[in-house]
């Protein structure tokens, strides 16, 4: 029998009387066979490859019009999306691309975080600080860096910055490059001042300062101040020149800008030619900030 026509203004084909079994409609082919049927113990209409119900189905309908694409390697391919025309979701038309929504693939961010890349007006007043994360769109790409780098870059403050004063008396040996001790921060702003030596960590120029005041009772007594780089001294150096008066207060001082990258130290030491001693009730300061946009 060939085609089959069913005229009629409500034309109906029923198949089956109400009964519990599976009805098909079957595509005979020659290389494949496809089928519709009801499949009846799980109240299913399916689509799928063969002859047999429930065999290889590709798309399940249920009793609650939930329509499913079978597991496996099955493609739900819409041929006609291009962003003008094709998939929907409720009505809207997707409009980005599948190599746009392939981006997402693998990403864990929640909605909100995503949400916040948006470009939303509004502003928050959550503190920052170093270590916190910041996207950074690097020619193109989009990067992750933190606070602390954008802060050295862009000059930032004068910080690591620190300021430490000597806790007790300390005696200078004649003729002998000696260390200062300096037993107490007034600040340390990285906590980056220890055992007598500021390691800032941050490259960069830094304006160092120190001084030192004290009596001398020889006349002609030479003293001099140094600041010690990673344990060797500096050209850069403050003298004091005794006159033939005795009994003088003196104060020795030397300033300086150092540059100092991510694992230099600086030191100060003095050099007496007749040795002093240093009080720790007189002023001896040594203090250090890194310069910005230099």
């Amino acid at each position: 029998m060939g085609t089959i026509q069913i005229d009629g203004s409500t034309p109906k084909l029923t198949i089956g009387n109400a009964t519990a079994e599976d009805a098909t409609i079957l595509f005979d082919g020659n290389a494949q066979d496809f089928y519709i049927a009801l499949d009846d113990s799980a109240d299913d209409l399916l689509i799928g490859l063969g002859s047999t119900v429930g065999t290889t189905p590709a798309i399940s309908i249920n009793s609650d019009r939930d329509v499913t694409i079978s597991d496996g390697a099955i493609d739900f391919d819409v041929a006609s999306h291009d962003t003008s025309n094709g998939l929907k979701l409720g009505g809207t038309l997707v409009t980005a691309t599948a190599a746009e929504l392939n981006i997402m693939d693998g990403v864990t961010a929640t909605a909100a975080e995503i949400n916040l890349i948006d470009g939303g007006t509004a502003r928050g007043t959550t503190a920052i600080a170093d270590g916190d994360g910041v996207l950074i769109n690097d020619a193109g790409t989009m990067r992750m860096t933190n606070v602390t780098t954008v802060k050295t870059y862009m000059g930032g403050d004068n910080t690591p910055a620190f300021s430490a004063v000597i806790a007790a008396d300390q005696s200078i040996s004649a003729a002998t490059w000696t260390k200062v001790v300096f037993g107490t921060e007034d600040l340390d702003s990285d906590g980056k001042f220890a055992s007598n030596a500021f390691t800032p960590t941050v490259a960069g120029w830094y304006w160092c300062h120190t001084s030192q005041y004290y009596e001398l009772s020889d006349a002609g007594e030479a003293n001099r101040v140094k600041f010690y780089k990673n344990g060797s001294g500096l050209a850069m150096h403050g003298t004091v020149m005794r006159s033939a008066d005795t009994d003088q207060d003196m104060i020795l001082e030397a300033n300086a800008l150092i540059y100092l990258d991510g694992d230099d130290y600086l030191e100060v030491f003095i050099n007496s030619a007749d040795g002093v001693t240093l009080a720790s009730t007189n002023s001896h300061v040594f203090s250090a900030f890194r310069m910005t946009g230099v």
